[in-house]
C-alpha cells in the first residue's frame, strides 16, 4: 500500500512536470515567431533544443519520479487516510492537467517577454557591443532551465541527496555546455554560430541580473500560492508531512479531520 501510493504520486509528478517543462521552452518559439513577424527564425541553437530533455532537463524528473514522497511509511501503515489523495485522484485528473498547462504556458511568456524586455536594445555590454537574437535566445534558454528547475524542487516533498545532485547538477551542466560547445569550432566542425558565445554571455551585467531576477519574477506567484493555500486551505498529507518536520504528536490532526467530516 506505501508504495502504490508513493508511485502513485511520483508518476503523477513526472508526467505533469514533463509537460510543463516542454511547454516552457517551445511555447517560447510561438512568442518569438509573433515578435518576429512569423519568420520562421528559431531564436534556440538547434542542439540546445536537442539536447533539452536528453540532458539539461532530464534529471529532475527522473528525481520526482524515484525518490519523492509525501510521508513516512510507518506515519501511512499507521493512519490510512493518509492513501485518500491516491485512491480519488486528486493528484492527476483533467483539471490538473490543465492547471499545469496553464502554468507552462503563462512561464514561457513571462520568461521571453521579461527577456526581450531586458535586451531589447541589443546593448548588453559596457562598451555597447551588440549579441543579436542567439545571445538572447541563449540568455532564454538558461533562464527557463533554472526555472524548471525551480519548479522542480518547489513541488517536491521529500529532499534526498540525489535529489539536490539533479535539480542543481542540471543548471551546472547546461553552463558546462556553453563553454564547452562555444569552444567546438573550429576544432570541430559544428556549432560555428555557437563560436565564444560563453565569453559574450558571461560578461553581460545584463545576462547575470536577469538570472538573478528573471526567474525569480517567474516563480513568485507560484511559490506565493503555495504558501498561502497550504496556509488557508491545508491538506492532512501536509499536515502529517508538518507534523513528521516537527516530530509532534498527529493524532490530533486525524480527530480534528474526523470532527470536519
Amino acid at each position: 500500500l506505501v508504495h502504490g501510493a508513493w508511485n502513485y504520486l511520483r508518476m503523477c509528478k513526472l508526467i505533469l512536470y514533463s509537460f510543463y517543462k516542454n511547454i516552457c521552452l517551445y511555447v517560447i518559439e510561438l512568442w518569438f515567431a509573433i515578435y518576429s513577424g512569423w519568420s520562421g527564425q528559431i531564436l534556440f541553437e538547434r542542439w540546445s533544443i536537442g539536447l533539452y530533455n536528453v540532458i539539461f532537463t532530464a534529471l529532475p524528473p527522473l528525481a520526482l519520479g524515484l525518490f519523492d514522497k509525501s510521508c513516512g511509511a510507518d506515519v501511512m501503515l499507521k493512519y490510512p487516510k493518509l492513501y485518500k489523495p491516491s485512491q480519488s485522484g486528486e493528484l492527476f485528473n483533467v483539471k490538473v492537467f490543465w492547471i499545469w498547462v496553464v502554468n507552462g504556458m503563462i512561464h514561457s511568456a513571462l520568461l521571453f517577454w521579461l527577456s526581450l524586455l531586458a535586451t531589447k536594445h541589443d546593448v548588453v555590454w559596457m562598451n555597447g557591443m551588440e549579441g543579436g537574437y542567439l545571445l538572447m535566445g541563449n540568455c532564454v534558454y538558461t533562464y527557463v532551465v533554472v526555472t524548471v528547475c525551480y519548479k522542480a524542487g518547489l513541488i517536491t516533498n521529500y529532499w534526498a541527496w540525489p535529489t539536490h545532485c539533479a535539480i542543481w547538477g542540471s543548471i551546472v551542466l547546461w553552463f558546462l555546455f556553453v563553454i564547452i560547445y562555444s569552444n567546438f569550432w573550429p576544432v570541430i566542425p559544428v556549432g560555428t554560430v555557437m563560436c565564444g558565445v560563453y565569453i559574450m554571455l558571461f560578461s553581460s551585467a545584463v545576462f547575470w541580473l536577469g538570472l538573478l531576477l528573471i526567474p525569480m519574477v517567474t516563480m513568485t506567484p507560484d511559490f506565493v500560492f503555495k504558501v498561502v493555500y497550504g496556509t488557508v486551505r491545508k491538506s492532512l498529507t501536509e499536515a502529517m508531512r508538518e507534523s513528521e518536520i516537527r516530530q509532534t504528536d498527529p493524532t490530533s490532526l486525524f480527530s480534528k479531520d474526523a470532527k470536519s467530516s
